[in-house]
């Protein structure tokens, strides 16, 4: 017999807290895309061989193996929402009242394999399926060289 949830109310909220020790390196791929980003550009790295585009960065082409040493500019123009999420939040001890929405966006760049996950800033308009969008970078002093130099992205209107 399978289980299933059919009321909110029997959802149960559990906290804990799991210690993670760990490091991670970006790569020679991932170190230069996001140095880039500290710039304020985005680029995807190129294989000359299947002439395929590829954000993240990579060093070799899933496809032929062939290693990548050519990087183009993503075009700001070519982003459009892949897929997003709307997550709901209260704070802690919070009763009552609307909860924040936040909405996490994976966004795609034409002709590019891969993408980028960011939030989307909230506006008037739902957000849609392939609706364009455009990165906003925060100022540059305040850019540190990770994913959160894209501050969100924002509908386009092109």
């Amino acid at each position: 017999m399978d289980e299933k949830i059919t009321s909110e109310t029997k959802l149960g909220v559990l906290q804990d807290h799991i210690p993670l020790q760990y490091k991670y390196t970006a790569g020679v791929a991932g170190d230069r895309f996001l140095q880039l980003l500290k710039q304020g550009k985005i680029q995807a790295s190129r294989c000359e061989k299947c002439n395929k585009l590829y954000l993240p960065p990579k060093i070799f082409c899933k496809e032929c193996f062939s290693q990548l040493n050519e990087w183009k500019d993503v075009p700001e123009d070519s982003a459009y929402l892949y897929s997003f999420t709307l997550v709901k939040k209260k704070k802690e001890g919070e009763d009552g009242g609307e909860a924040a929405k936040e909405i996490i966006a994976l966004v795609k760049f034409d002709g590019v394999e891969g993408g980028i996950l960011g939030r989307l800033k909230s506006s008037r308009d739902e957000p849609r399926l392939g609706m364009r969008v455009r990165p906003v970078f925060r100022q540059k002093n305040d850019r540190k060289g990770d994913l959160s130099d894209i501050e969100y992205f924002e509908k386009a209107n092109y």
